[in-house]
């Protein structure tokens, strides 16, 4: 959320580089993500295949967060740039070793359609919290620090703190989650994911949540600038509008759940989709007069958001049935970093398409900005957003795993 405006506007890097150099890196959790996760279902101990990655991440991860915001005292901007990219690469694979074991364990605590929406309405609201607990400090605690690069080391010692404790509390809290024993049957790396995208519900729920991802990691990098650019508030006023709209998607996701229960998930999340793509599309024509108007949009942004964070997280673990009916094998663990890979690599495209449409309209390393900035902020924030949300709907019309379909499957897995 913050680390390309750190780039830009306190490393001094150029947009586009500074994007570039956040791409990269979660390329490389294409590789692995899934990796990880065939590991974490073939492995063996006494805590259970996926809580040894938790605790073995959670003190590293921390670590290199801090690093993150070190700010080296480097001459050339390329040289800033590679040590935040290298940096952010290393994070990004320590990342991976807790995320996508943590991940699939939702499919292991339960086998219930709609209680699985609901253990992952208490993880996404959790998650939620840290996210609002990150996005509202970061900013304040940068200030706190002195500002500019000893703002965010000092930043960067307090968050990275705080991140090693959270993972020890999610280690040590899963200890009596239900957990499901590694198969003996096996089967090459390669074949296995080859064997996960002839899963259509998989391919078309992760082709849906790709675009998604997508036009959220673009809504996050670019949310700064939009706030600073296009309605003239100073950076620290995304300790207002960030909380604004996580708040309302923590709130929105008991609510969500039930309209799920009540219509199903499938219909439920469109349902969200097209408030999430309305609301982005509006805030193109927002004024920076209109100030009350930006914050109900930011309100009413944070009910559709709020359904992203629920639905497709609570829908993965039913694909893995389907994957069962045809292997035979519980592979919670590829299809959590296939999925993970995707949204990942998504939301490191979005800063970089931020960061070019930046360089592209005329962004300079000062206090004040052309107009064309604000038109480019606009266009990307709130168009190109709408449209990736609205374009996810595509492939959702063809997933139709609904509660009667996957309870049919989990009757047909008992007979075989």
């Amino acid at each position: 959320m913050i680390l390309l405006f750190f780039l830009t506007n306190i490393l001094g890097v150029e947009p586009a580089l500074a994007g570039l150099v956040l791409l990269f890196p979660k390329l490389w959790d294409v590789i692995s993500d899934p990796i990880m996760g065939g590991i974490s279902d073939i492995t063996r101990s006494s805590m259970g295949r996926r809580r040894p990655y938790l605790l073995a991440a959670s003190i590293p991860f921390g670590l290199i967060f801090f690093f993150l915001f070190l700010t080296p005292n480097y001459d050339s901007e390329l040289a800033k740039a590679l040590y935040v990219g290298l940096i952010f690469a290393l994070g990004c694979t320590v990342f991976t070793v807790f995320n996508v074991p943590y991940s699939s364990m939702v499919a292991e605590m339960s086998d219930d359609y709609n209680e699985r929406m609901s253990i992952t309405s208490f993880r996404m609201i959790g998650s939620s919290l840290g996210v609002l607990l990150a996005g509202g400090l970061a900013m304040p605690l940068v200030e706190i620090g002195g500002g500019g690069e000893a703002g965010f080391r000092f930043m960067g010692i307090v968050l990275g703190v705080l991140i090693t404790v959270f993972c020890l509390i999610c280690f040590f809290g899963t200890r009596k989650a239900k957990t499901l024993p590694a198969s003996n049957k096996k089967s090459p790396f390669g074949e296995q994911v080859k064997i996960a995208f002839r899963n259509t519900p998989f391919k078309m729920l992760m082709l849906m949540y790709t675009f998604q991802s997508l036009a959220v990691g673009v809504l996050m990098a670019g949310l700064i600038y939009y706030v600073k650019y296009v309605m003239g508030l100073p950076e620290t006023s995304m300790g207002i509008v960030f909380p604004i709209l996580i708040v309302t998607a923590i709130i929105f996701i008991p609510v969500w759940v039930k309209i799920g229960v009540k219509l199903g998930k499938i219909k439920a999340y469109s349902i969200g989709l097209i408030i999430l793509s309305v609301m982005l599309f509006s805030l193109f024509f927002t004024k920076s007069s209109q100030l009350s108007l930006f914050y109900v949009q930011i309100f009413l942004l944070g009910i559709g958001f709020s359904s992203f964070q629920l639905f497709p997280f609570s829908m993965l673990p039913d694909t893995i049935e389907f994957d069962e009916l045809q292997s035979g094998m519980r592979r919670e663990g590829i299809f959590s970093g296939i999925w993970s890979s995707a949204q990942k690599t998504a939301y490191s495209v979005g800063p970089s398409i931020v960061g070019f449409t930046l360089s592209m309209s005329g962004f300079v390393n000062s206090s004040m900005q052309p107009e064309s900035v604000e038109v480019g902020v606009r266009i990307v924030f709130c168009l190109f957003t709408a449209a990736m949300i609205l374009l996810s709907l595509l492939p959702f019309y063809k997933y139709d795993l609904t509660e009667e379909r996957f309870e049919e499957i989990k009757l047909m897995i008992q007979q075989k």
